[in-house]
């Protein structure tokens, strides 16, 4: 007698799914496939068991959507009260972030009571701090600090490490240390992790279909990007922007692609709340990784618009944003704005 899948009290043979999944593969892509599937059916009960019969046939993790995420918005926070960008100076790292904060009206603009927080400093490297090449660990801190003030439920520092083992290489550049002694949790994985992500459709990107990310970034409350602001030798700079690579489990395939739209593509899906870049040092060449040659410039740039954030960093590699594909794209793709002259913009 011949098997059947049952959705809703309807029942379709599972011979004839079958029958009709593979000769669909033999002449389309998966995503068209899938497409066509929701069309024909005109209903639910063709597409699920296509659906789980075609992911099994690739022997890939079926695409899984976020919807809720794909389509969020970060907390609208404008308030012509407080300005929109604001760089902070103090020759002690910690300051400058508080200073910034402060001068956007504090962290509560962001974080609200309960709210589950991912942070994402830029943790890639087994090396000091001196090195500018990971976010300051004292940055770090304060930042889990002014979300703890403010009451939120989970304060996550989240990263994907380039090198070495993961709890290792925060070891080293000292944010793990940062981290836990301010009571966050930590998530971090090593460079050759693959398979904690979910793939995750990009809706409305320049080149990425989906992305396997981890769904942290997708599920909290507020995601806040603190970079090390530093020289990169594929795109130039390395900032709030770049930073969510990090976010995904398959680096190398990004970066083996244009670069420049994944980038934006990444923004475009997570939808950033808060960037804080450590400027506090900066690598000004060799970079992402280094060894190379370093400034101080003792800041802090703290904006919700991780477009102008970014652009605005740009001065201290001294360049202009458009020469910088990514913040061009972002800026095209609505993601915020590459012209930060017209916002309003304090210094702290």
């Amino acid at each position: 007698m011949m098997s059947s899948s049952t959705r809703g009290g309807d029942s379709v043979p599972d011979d004839l799914l079958r029958e009709i999944a593979e000769e669909l593969i033999r002449h389309t892509d998966r995503r068209t496939f899938l497409k066509k599937t929701a069309r024909w059916a005109g209903t639910a009960i063709l597409f699920g068991s296509l659906g789980g019969i075609i992911s099994c046939g690739e022997n890939k993790r079926p695409v899984k959507i976020q919807p809720s995420r794909a389509t969020r918005k970060p907390r609208a926070t404008g308030d012509s009260a407080f300005p929109d960008l604001a760089i902070a100076r103090d020759e002690n790292p910690s300051n400058a972030a508080v200073k910034a904060l402060d001068a956007l009206g504090g962290m509560k603009r962001f974080v609200k009571p309960g709210d589950v927080v991912v942070i994402k400093p830029n943790a890639s490297f087994m090396m000091p701090p001196e090195s500018a090449t990971s976010t300051n660990p004292f940055v770090v801190r304060e930042i889990i600090k002014m979300c703890k003030q403010c009451q939120a439920s989970r304060v996550i520092v989240m990263d994907h490490t380039l090198q070495g083992d993961a709890n290792a290489c925060l070891k080293a550049n000292r944010i793990g240390e940062m981290a836990k002694g301010a009571g966050a949790e930590i998530i971090a994985y090593g460079g050759e992790d693959t398979g904690h992500g979910i793939e995750t459709i990009v809706e409305g990107g320049y080149i990425l279909e989906s992305v396997s990310i981890y769904p942290e970034f997708l599920q909290a409350d507020v995601v806040i990007s603190v970079p090390k602001a530093k020289h990169h030798s594929t795109t130039g700079v390395t900032l709030g922007m770049k930073n969510f690579i990090g976010a995904t489990t398959r680096m190398s395939e990004l970066h083996a692609r244009d670069i420049h739209k994944a980038i934006a593509d990444l923004n475009i899906l997570i939808k950033p709340d808060l960037c804080v870049i450590d400027a506090s040092t900066i690598l000004l060449d060799n970079g992402p990784g280094g060894p190379g040659p370093v400034r101080r410039e003792n800041a802090v740039v703290a904006s919700r618009d991780i477009v102008a954030a970014d652009s605005f960093a740009c001065q201290f590699f001294k360049i202009q944003p458009k020469e910088i594909d990514y913040i061009v794209l972002a800026d095209k793709a609505g993601i915020g704005t590459m012209n930060y002259e017209k916002l309003n913009v304090t210094q702290a």
